[in-house]
């Protein structure tokens, strides 16, 4: 097995969106003036493994917008296509894209793919609810065009911490779980290499290694206590299993990918 990460382009955040307040100040503070932080990766990742390419998310495109609690920065040259060379991959050669949650710096990239585009079917019913569809409209963050997502269902019973699972390949070494938070439907994938390790490509279920172990809840999601109880199970399976923890964002995620530095439960 082996797992690239594909960073394209940067973004950078609202001190409001890194640590959330409470009450009705936890969103609203996203729209209101605050410090920005340093620009921060926008990471998809390549797994090799059992002959196939698998791509857990797709990135940004240079057509990104920004919003009132995010800017951008996508190169053409960072693009999916281009990151993945980058690594040694060939777009053409990818069997499978999962998609983490249907947020655009974790989908946009999602029109270069010619594999089946898989997302969660919760996720995929949430995106379509009213309030989904008011703020892509509002924040100019449609669904990119011409891309078909195909229904991921979680049937496949417990995986360590998690009551729910999605074997993507034969062994059982590369694993959907959900980690309901950011959005309803969020889902990590989990690979298991060769030293043991449980490397957890996490999308947005925490924007840090630092935010799982605080704990803290983030300020986009409806619900915080379900952002909570996500936490708190990412970290008990981290007492059942060394796990490698690499938020999409997280500027060290890439490090400790290549280091294999387990967290510290």
């Amino acid at each position: 097995m082996k797992i690239h990460p594909l960073r394209t382009g940067t973004v950078r955040v609202k001190h409001s969106f890194l640590f959330a307040g409470t009450g009705v100040r936890r969103q609203l503070d996203l729209f209101l003036p605050s410090e920005w932080s340093d620009a921060l990766p926008i990471h998809a990742w390549a797994v090799e493994h059992g002959g196939e390419l698998i791509l857990v998310d797709t990135g940004e495109t240079t057509n990104v917008k920004n919003v009132p609690f995010a800017r951008f920065d996508v190169r053409p040259d960072q693009e999916l296509p281009q990151a993945l060379a980058a690594a040694g991959l060939d777009i053409g050669n990818v069997s499978r894209t999962v998609i983490t949650h249907l947020h655009g710096d974790h989908v946009d990239g999602a029109v270069h793919v010619r594999a089946a585009v898989l997302v969660h079917d919760k996720e995929i019913a949430f995106v379509h609810s009213v309030s989904s569809r008011f703020f892509q409209k509002v924040l100019r963050q449609p669904l990119p065009a011409g891309v078909e997502f195909e229904p991921l269902r979680l049937d496949d019973g417990p995986f360590g911490a998690f009551d729910r699972s999605k074997a993507l390949s034969d062994d059982g070494r590369v694993m959907v779980v959900p980690t309901p938070g950011h959005t309803p439907g969020h889902i990590s994938v989990v690979c298991v290499d060769e030293g043991g390790n449980h490397v957890f490509l996490a999308g947005d279920a925490t924007d840090t290694l630092e935010q799982l172990h605080a704990r803290r809840h983030d300020a986009i999601g409806p619900k915080p206590d379900v952002n909570v109880a996500t936490i708190d199970r990412i970290l008990a399976h981290a007492r059942e299993h060394p796990m490698v923890y690499l938020p999409s964002h997280d500027q060290d995620s890439a490090a400790r990918l290549a280091e294999a530095t387990p967290v510290a439960a």
